[in-house]
């Protein structure tokens, strides 16, 4: 792929991103919304994520049957068992972190819950330095900071808290605040471990792994992350009603949730693949900023205050901070790692 060619696959990714990300959350609103007034209770999350992730593996799969006109060629795809293997890691890592976020939000506030986790967001610039050599300037650090600050801000917006409501259920805030930064890190790890997969490369500048093309990636991992979702649904709640009835309380914006996220998946892949984890992080925010804007109008969030305009403010801030900063380069060239991205402003 040419240089111009991949620097608007990437911009169209993000952008694509932003868009889906925010569809998501708002027909999730929506699903469960709906779900509760209909029946009275919730549909089982992890049936839902395994679901969408059988969905993106067997869209992974038509896109090579595509590409190969060959059924060989995809079954191919599970028999490299060193490389199906090499994906455990982080299919686990995405399953804990599901998990984990259910766990933290039974047993801390909402507002904790929100400002706790963004500590992402800097796990992610720490682990992109450590796993794959990547350098930064100060000014890129910074507007990192400035992105975590204006995310928390715009979520802070949504989360308002309302008065006279006392919570009845027993928490432990010391449960919930471990289960939020091992979520945090699950998700920042599995990120930048599948980024290193995807752009391995040898010292010479070629691909570890040219035949294995970014479908086939997805592949293998879903390959993992389907039995394991699949097997935390069947014991999430009452095992014989789940086994009995694992659709119980699906609408049709519940398999809309799924299908929406399914491709979400894909396209954080793409991402990761042209640009990064970092530039993710901006389209994530911009996502929260969309659906912060657009819920109220849907009724599915509070009206915007202060809150979000100042939030808005620092991501756009963080976003032309870190695209004009810099580029901080490596004294020796020759000790720069394995896998090495750009962080400069014309990544393409």
């Amino acid at each position: 792929m040419g240089v111009s060619q991949a620097g608007v696959v990437k911009w169209s990714a993000l952008l694509l991103m932003l868009v889906q990300n925010a569809a998501f959350v708002l027909v999730m609103r929506y699903s469960r919304q709906q779900q509760k007034d209909t029946h009275g209770s919730t549909y089982n999350i992890s049936m839902v994520v395994t679901l969408q992730e059988l969905f993106k593996m067997l869209l992974c799969a038509a896109i090579l049957f595509g590409q190969t006109c060959s059924c060989r060629s995809v079954f191919l795809t599970l028999r490299h068992s060193s490389e199906v293997v090499r994906m455990a890691i982080p299919a686990a890592c995405f399953t804990l972190q599901n998990n984990l976020l259910y766990v933290a939000l039974s047993n801390l506030d909402p507002l904790l819950f929100q400002i706790s986790y963004q500590v992402k967001t800097l796990l992610t610039v720490l682990l992109s330095v450590k796993m794959l050599g990547r350098i930064f300037s100060k000014w890129q650090w910074f507007s990192q900071v400035l992105l975590t600050l204006g995310i928390v801000l715009v979520q802070l917006n949504e989360e308002t808290p309302k008065a006279g409501a006392v919570e009845k259920t027993a928490r432990s805030p010391m449960l919930g605040m471990a289960a939020v930064l091992c979520a945090a890190f699950s998700s920042s790890f599995a990120s930048v471990y599948f980024e290193r997969v995807l752009k391995a490369r040898t010292r010479d500048g070629a691909s570890v792994a040219p035949a294995t093309s970014l479908w086939h990636r997805n592949m293998q991992l879903c390959a993992w992350t389907v039995p394991m979702n699949l097997l935390l649904a069947a014991l999430q709640g009452d095992v014989a009603k789940t086994l009995a009835d694992p659709l119980r309380g699906f609408e049709l914006s519940t398999w809309c949730v799924i299908v929406v996220n399914g491709i979400g998946g894909l396209l954080v892949a793409v991402v990761i693949k042209y640009a990064d984890n970092i530039w993710k992080g901006f389209a994530t925010a911009g996502a929260i900023i969309l659906t912060g804007t657009l819920a109220p109008a849907l009724g599915l969030g509070p009206p915007p205050n202060r809150l979000l305009v100042v939030g808005t403010g620092c991501v756009v801030g963080s976003l032309v901070l870190y695209s004009s900063a810099p580029l901080a380069r490596p004294k020796n060239p020759l000790s720069e790692p394995l896998v090495q991205t750009q962080c400069a402003k014309n990544t393409e």
